[in-house]
């Protein structure tokens, strides 16, 4: 059930945040450039970022790539929950959200918790994974 329940919920999550920025590509270009970091590195983002997203949505669909999309996903969630970590520890001097849709309503510690539970979804979903791809010696026998 954990096999395609976490990588399903995870394709529901980087399709909705990854189309929500493309749909609304001059909001979130906008938010970006809002960010406490330099313009220049906000320029590739707004491409990097949706790009990552989906493709981490679509790997996770085929057992093929569903492990590398597994630590893809675990990689931008960890960068967006460190992000959200520094923003709660106020190491900022401005926090707009870059978020689209549903997540743009949520404060930042709901914001952090949620990313917190989907960490923890991914890592379920790669050591569950990496525990089916051991052969078992009994098996290799038969």
């Amino acid at each position: 059930m954990l096999r395609k329940l976490i990588p399903g919920l995870l394709v529901l999550l980087f399709t909705y945040s990854g189309f929500t920025k493309v749909f609304a590509l001059e909001t979130f270009k906008g938010t970006l450039y809002n960010q406490p970091f330099p313009h220049w590195l906000a320029t590739p983002l707004i491409v990097l970022i949706p790009v990552a997203e989906l493709l981490t949505a679509a790997g996770l669909l085929f057992d093929r790539t569903r492990r590398p999309a597994l630590y893809s996903a675990l990689i931008l969630l960890t960068i967006f929950t460190v992000y959200i970590g520094a923003i709660l520890l106020h190491l900022f001097h401005k926090t707009p959200c870059s978020c689209g849709g549903i997540f743009r309503h949520l404060n930042w510690s709901q914001h952090f918790w949620i990313d917190l539970l989907l960490m923890g979804m991914a890592i379920t979903a790669l050591l569950h994974k990496k525990k089916q791809s051991i052969p078992s010696p009994v098996n290799s026998f038969l």
